[in-house]
């Protein structure tokens, strides 16, 4: 796969999950428009300054970014919305949500 096949892909996909638009990321990233959408496009590969600032958009890491297995494909409507839901949650919330997970594992 090129690497502007893999970076819009992820980018998509990262967008997608946490159900943010690219306008949203070109606000939260300060990057033009128009430079994401050929980013995104894949006609031009983010320089890494840019890139950081779109993963930390996104809020992962650089190596979560190019790690294929942390790239949500396919998810259904319910786990996207679980994601968004985890995603707007602090440390101390998140741990109580996973404790009661925990308790209605069979």
């Amino acid at each position: 796969m090129r690497t502007e096949d893999y970076i819009a892909d992820n980018i998509i996909a990262l967008c997608k999950k946490r159900d943010m638009s690219k306008y949203r990321l070109a606000q939260i990233t300060g990057i033009s428009q128009s430079s994401i959408g050929k980013i995104i496009a894949k006609e031009s590969l983010p320089s890494m300054p840019t890139l950081e600032k779109i993963c930390d958009a996104l809020g992962v890491t650089m190596a979560q970014f190019f790690d294929e297995k942390d790239v949500p494909i396919n998810l259904t409507k319910s786990q996207q919305e679980v994601l968004k839901i985890w995603d707007s949650l602090d440390e101390k919330e998140q741990m109580v949500v996973m404790s009661m997970l925990r308790g209605l594992q069979k």
